[in-house]
């Protein structure tokens, strides 16, 4: 038999002689009921640890009851969890640059504190850079950034700027082709090594003319 909390069954429990008095046996039927129901209620006192569970008004409870000063009623429900989930953090290590960055990074996640030395800046000084890719920056936003900013960081040191920063994030495609080439050149065949040989032949010729003058006859006959 099984008797935890969440399934007793006191009609069970019962002595013989009271089992058969049907009064008895519903006052322990009810009492079984509703100590069922008390117990399944149990785990809503349970509230730090189910903060993701809460509904949005029992965090606006919550947030109040811890002191979570830099909440902001106007947050989405998401905003509003992971803000008191670094409450105890924050209260812990206040005046410090972690109490900055948490409690500004439940609103714009990534913020970071650039100290004065990181950045070359004079002596106590410091700079915030906050992304707002996704949320986007407005009058309000900007007051509260400042409001947060001015109410977790030491005394001694000041805020010098604040930069936004947009971050655009596109595919580039890259293509590579590997070519291999060979370059061969042809020239015509050509002979080498070429000897030639031949005679010399001479000719030579005499010319022998003479001139023969024929007159005509002039004798006469006598």
């Amino acid at each position: 038999m099984n008797n935890n909390i969440y399934a007793i069954d006191f009609t069970r429990t019962l002595p013989p002689p009271l089992k058969d008095d049907p009064k008895m046996l519903g006052l322990a039927k009810t009492i079984s009921e509703q100590l069922h129901i008390t117990a399944n209620e149990i785990n809503k006192n349970i509230l730090y640890a189910r903060i993701d569970e809460l509904d949005e008004q029992t965090l606006d409870i919550l947030a109040y009851d811890l002191h979570v000063d830099w909440y902001d009623y106007t947050y989405p429900i998401e905003v509003k969890r992971k803000t008191i989930k670094s409450s105890v953090k924050v209260h812990r290590k206040l005046g410090t640059k972690y109490a900055v960055e948490t409690a500004l990074g439940s609103v714009f996640p990534g913020s970071k504190v650039q100290e004065w030395f990181e950045y070359g800046g004079a002596p106590y000084m410091f700079r915030i850079v906050i992304g707002v890719t996704a949320s986007g920056i407005t009058a309000e936003k900007q007051a509260a950034v400042l409001a947060k900013t001015r109410f977790y960081k030491n005394l001694r040191s000041h805020l010098e700027a604040i930069n936004y920063k947009v971050e655009k994030h596109t595919k580039v495609q890259v293509a590579a082709v590997h070519s291999i080439g060979t370059r061969l050149e042809v020239y015509p065949y050509l002979t080498t090594d070429i000897s030639s040989s031949g005679g010399v032949f001479y000719a030579g010729f005499v010319q022998d003319a003479r001139t023969v003058e024929i007159y005509p006859n002039t004798e006469r006959a006598v």
